[in-house]
């Protein structure tokens, strides 16, 4: 069986952030190239024949191009150069990036080259990933998934919360996303808006997109760890001149970012975002960071992403809305909860060459379990962080 139909239709269907970062890496790091490898979470067997029926949805992928209209959506976003827009416009998708292999089940896929390029192939692969998983091993969708929608939303906005639709990369399809962002639209109060750009200009609702861990991961490489996240925060604030000032704390732990996200940095971004461990212990270290820095925490945004649902997120929201702004970035939650067991899975880099020759990078995740990277090479970041 080969699934003809391609699932991404748009070079769009993929999240803000991918985007925002790319932008900083097309203008900065032009010669700078990378390897990003597939981490398979929950060890999951793939269906015989996965790997070509990947291949075949990355091939029919590499024949889509920005529209458009698509490029002059993209420029009413004040933030993102014109030159960047302009070669989004002739962009084409490789497929010689990416090398995929299947072997009893296990998959394996590798995406290597110029940085401005293979930034994109991530959230792409994960939504290929797992909606294809879903159509070859046949599981359907549960009677009642559309009306849980409806169900999230109007408890979220009963109780006050704000939210985003964060739920691009492990979707069960983009059917189910587009109605999520479809039905969220009517809470135009409590519901921000969404990561998926495409998804975002269909509905006019804000899109939303920080950095990810990547961008400090490979600053690692070319200032070491122990600079990664200043000069990265350095990179994106110049760049975007203090827009889209939300930045991620977990890369190397929050203890090494509160090291450097001193007075300047905490006063120039609107807020920082949790990925990892206990989100109200790492809700009161923010807020108590900001304090002994003496800056006023009421309009500092704390955007919780953290394996997120209604429940958890209500439990966040209300605490922490007396002294900030806080909001959630909600995903699979949304668009993979439909009687199915969602994919546990990331793509993760794990080396940059900024002309040096490649140098293996790590994420040191304040929950062990996610860490990522050889062994040799989180160690000897430990030994630089002092952890």
């Amino acid at each position: 069986m080969i699934v003809e139909r391609p699932i991404i239709t748009s070079l769009l269907d993929t999240d803000a952030y991918k985007i925002n970062m790319g932008s900083v890496v097309f203008h900065l790091f032009p010669k700078a190239k990378v390897v990003y490898e597939f981490i398979n979470r929950n060890n999951v067997r793939f269906p015989t024949g996965f790997a070509a029926e990947l291949q075949n949805q990355i091939n029919l992928l590499s024949k889509v191009r920005l529209t458009e209209q698509e490029s002059e959506w993209l420029k009413k976003i004040n933030y993102l150069r014109p030159t960047y827009i302009e070669w989004l416009g002739s962009l084409k998708m490789n497929p010689n990036e990416v090398e995929i292999t299947e072997h009893d089940g296990n998959l394996k896929v590798k995406v290597s080259g110029y940085w401005y390029r293979t930034i994109f192939w991530e959230v792409m692969l994960m939504t290929l990933i797992s909606e294809l998983y879903f159509i070859l091993t046949d599981q359907q969708m549960a009677s009642d998934w559309f009306s849980k929608i409806e169900v999230k939303a109007a408890r979220l906005a009963d109780v006050g919360c704000h939210w985003i639709d964060f739920g691009t990369r492990r979707r069960y399809s983009y059917q189910v996303q587009d109605m999520v962002v479809q039905i969220m639209k009517k809470y135009t109060s409590h519901f921000l808006g969404t990561s998926n750009l495409h998804l975002a200009m269909k509905y006019g609702v804000i899109p939303h997109g920080t950095y990810a861990h990547e961008s400090v991961m490979a600053m690692s490489a070319l200032y070491g760890a122990r600079m990664a996240n200043k000069m990265w925060m350095k990179h994106w604030a110049e760049h975007f001149e203090g827009n889209v000032g939300v930045a991620l704390t977990d890369t190397f732990t929050t203890g090494t970012f509160l090291q450097d996200f001193g007075s300047y940095e905490a006063r120039l971004f609107d807020g920082v975002r949790h990925d990892s461990n206990d989100p109200f212990i790492w809700g009161e270290n923010m807020l108590n960071h900001y304090r002994s820095l003496h800056i006023p925490t009421g309009n500092k945004r704390l955007v919780f992403s953290d394996n997120l649902n209604v429940d958890k997120y209500i439990a966040l929201d209300t605490h922490f809305r007396q002294w900030s702004q806080p909001c959630g970035g909600i995903g699979t939650h949304f668009t993979n909860d439909v009687g199915v067991r969602p994919l546990n899975m990331v793509i993760k880099m794990t080396s940059a060459d900024f002309g040096l020759g490649p140098i293996p990078v790590v994420k040191l995740s304040d929950d062990e379990g996610k860490h990522t990277g050889n062994k040799r090479a989180i160690e000897l970041v430990k030994a630089q962080l002092g952890l």
